[in-house]
């Protein structure tokens, strides 16, 4: 394979485009739970609750929420498009490997169907064929 072809630029620049997309997820992966809190609770102040007249154990009652969506929008769209790009790289390496790969005359036999006519020097060649074949049977039935 030739260095400067464009199958190695596009397997190289997809190299460089996977590498760039690894950075953010390898640095994220590093620490992917550092919102949470290692005790299970939230951080912030907790009201309890107790009975006067009883012995129960304390109610917790966590005054702040967190939610968190996982990945944000703008990294669901470059994986989006990632994706995208990806697959037709790959479409069209796929057909340029088959049309490399096919004879030259592939092209008329793929685009003729079934239903249509043979050429004329075809038609004339089995015509000749059936008649010759004719001939011999009925030398040999006499």
């Amino acid at each position: 394979m030739r260095t400067g072809s464009l199958r190695m630029r596009a397997l190289s620049l997809s190299l460089v485009v996977a590498a760039a997309l690894a950075l953010p997820a390898a640095t994220w992966a590093a620490t992917p739970f550092s919102g949470l809190t290692g005790g299970g609770g939230s951080t912030a102040a907790q009201t309890t609750t107790t009975a006067t007249q009883t012995t129960a154990a304390p109610i917790t009652i966590p005054t702040t929420t967190t939610s968190s969506s996982g990945l944000p929008t703008y990294a669901f769209i470059i994986i989006g498009v990632v994706m995208v790009i990806l697959f037709a790289v790959i479409v069209y390496w796929i057909r340029r490997d088959a049309h490399l790969h096919a004879p030259r005359h592939a092209a008329r036999a793929i685009d003729r169907g079934r239903g249509t006519i043979a050429p004329q020097t075809e038609r004339r060649k089995r015509s000749r064929a059936r008649a010759k074949a004719a001939r011999r049977a009925r030398r040999r039935r006499t």
